[in-house]
């Protein structure tokens, strides 16, 4: 299946790109997404996106059609799906 992510924020500058198409098979989870946009993008981008472990680093967010991916929020994957990542926003 093919799904969408676009790179928002400072994901968007280390990404070199506002988005990218990706064929994904089906029972694809998020942690495989996230790892092959790393391991395919810049090494900056697989610095900011995963920790030591290879592991979504928390300062990372994902949205799922605009709905914010969390650990207890069922996560699933359909053709045309679009992944947005992002990082925290802090101000003061």
């Amino acid at each position: 299946m093919k799904i969408r992510v676009r790179f928002d924020s400072q994901v968007r500058r280390l990404a070199a790109c506002k988005e990218v198409s990706l064929e994904v098979d089906e029972a694809a989870t998020l942690e495989q997404v996230i790892q092959r946009i790393a391991f395919e993008g810049t090494e900056p981008l697989r610095a900011a996106l995963l920790d030591d472990e290879q592991c979504l680093r928390t300062s990372i967010l994902v949205f799922l059609n605009n709905d914010l991916v969390t650990k207890d929020r069922p996560f699933v994957l359909h053709d045309g799906a679009e992944l947005t990542l992002t990082t925290l926003i802090s101000g003061g």
